[in-house]
């Protein structure tokens, strides 16, 4: 029988060998786009997070399928980025990746050829990875015409043919490029039919104060824009308010520059929208938080963090919390109707502190993070995701590393107990903290 077992090995060893999908690097995305470039291949990112399902099921499925490695492996150096760990966070933000898993393409000069996301069928995937082969090869694709753009950006042909492209890509982040073309352009008159489809295609570059806005302001709901502004446009068009306050936002923060960030405010008023100093200040914490100006950030916010856990009844909380798991283990239904405030407190401190951890820089600020999410911690007894996150924070910032690890693994085996997929995640900030490296926050 073993005999027989083992010739079985033997004939099917060489259809192992061979089904061995795409072969992804080990090394740092500089040294994947240098490997690249002096072979004349894309870099294909697969970003991931360790507890993301989709992700998973691509690595153990279409990921491992023989024509899709060969495939690879003649056009891409791939490279598996975890977006919680190592480079990953400053990939993920550098290329926006949203969605996961999140696929991003790049020439030999880092330069994105086509993006795209979410696990699917192989032959979805594979269509789509064809199209970024496409557009890599394309003597006038999105990352060539960027090197072209900042000598040939008057001809107005060029930017348009620039433009086009970078819609085909997917891209994002251009509303510079969509400016510039409506400032020379010639050939669209501002009534036409070429001009509200142009401005529906690039509307998530659109914002406040620009050529754009103006041209909308003259002409929507003119009777020569009633003729275009039809079915899908005009589900465009009824959205382009709010789509161009964030977009507004986010080149507001793109500049570092708060006058633009002030226009937004003044559009919202100017449409009937209600801006008191809460909601002002709430704009102008995303806008510091997500520009990076960590001092004014946390000058905005600590004392309200503070007002905030000063304000709860930690033992209270608990109390409640622990009395309504005793009234599930019995099966009282009063349990059903009785959500404890301790999980909703404990899910706004970890959001608070996250956000705050990123500009630490004193001693001060240390001590602050890990004595509020201490809160959550002792409000929330037993509960895996609440014990990880407080682990990461004592390991981060506490200076009690021992402490944080004996935490991190009563929380993997709690997680185990209860077969939760936070298990892996945890599983794997807690390797990071016995092999002493850095964790990054999630």
């Amino acid at each position: 029988m073993k005999k027989i077992y083992s010739l079985i090995l033997l004939l099917a060893a060489p259809m192992l060998l061979l089904a061995q999908g795409i072969t992804f690097e080990h090394g740092t995305l500089e040294q994947a786009l240098a490997k690249a470039k002096a072979e004349s291949k894309l870099v294909f990112i697969d970003g991931y997070a360790v507890w993301c399902g989709p992700c998973k099921h691509m690595a153990k499925t279409v990921f491992l399928e023989d024509t899709v490695g060969k495939y690879f492996d003649e056009n891409f150096v791939a490279l598996k980025v975890d977006v919680e760990r190592g480079e990953g966070p400053e990939i993920k933000r550098k290329y926006g990746i949203s969605g996961l898993p999140g696929y991003v393409f790049l020439d030999g000069d880092g330069v994105v050829v086509y993006r795209f996301e979410a696990s699917m069928p192989t032959e979805k995937f594979m269509k789509e990875v064809a199209l970024a082969v496409a557009y890599g090869k394309d003597p006038n694709s999105a990352g060539r015409l960027a090197e072209r753009y900042s000598q040939e950006k008057d001809n107005e042909q060029f930017v348009r043919m620039y433009l086009d492209k970078l819609k085909e890509a997917k891209s994002t982040g251009y509303t510079d490029i969509v400016e510039h073309y409506l400032d020379i352009q010639t050939t669209m008159p501002e009534a036409s039919k070429e001009m509200v489809t142009f401005l529906a295609d690039h509307s998530g570059e659109l914002i406040f104060g620009g050529k754009a806005d103006e041209i909308i302001q003259r002409n929507n709901g003119s009777d020569a824009w009633k003729l275009w502004v039809r079915k899908d446009i005009r589900e465009i068009f009824q959205k382009l308010p709010r789509s161009m306050v964030e977009s507004t936002t986010d080149y507001a923060i793109l500049k570092r520059d708060t006058t633009i960030l002030e226009y937004v405010l003044t559009r919202a008023s100017e449409a009937g929208a209600s801006v008191d100093e809460a909601q002002r200040k709430r704009l102008y914490i995303f806008y510091y938080e997500k520009s990076e100006q960590g001092e004014k950030y946390k000058a905005l916010v600590h004392d309200d963090n503070e007002a905030y856990i000063q304000s709860l009844d930690v033992a209270k909380l608990r109390a409640d919390y622990e009395e309504n798991l005793r009234l599930r283990a019995e099966g009282d239904s009063r349990a059903l109707y009785s959500h404890p405030y301790a999980i909703r407190n404990s899910t706004q401190i970890y959001s608070m502190v996250f956000a705050y951890s990123k500009f630490v820089t004193t001693e001060q600020d240390k001590a602050d993070v890990v004595r509020w999410m201490k809160a959550a911690y002792d409000m929330i007894p037993g509960d895996a995701t609440v014990m990880s996150q407080y682990a990461n924070i004592l390991y981060k910032f506490g200076g009690d590393q021992e402490q944080a690890i004996k935490i991190a693994e009563e929380a993997y085996e709690i997680a185990q107990k209860e077969d939760m997929k936070r298990g892996v995640s945890i599983k794997a900030d807690l390797d990071l903290m016995k092999e002493g490296k850095e964790i990054n926050l999630s």
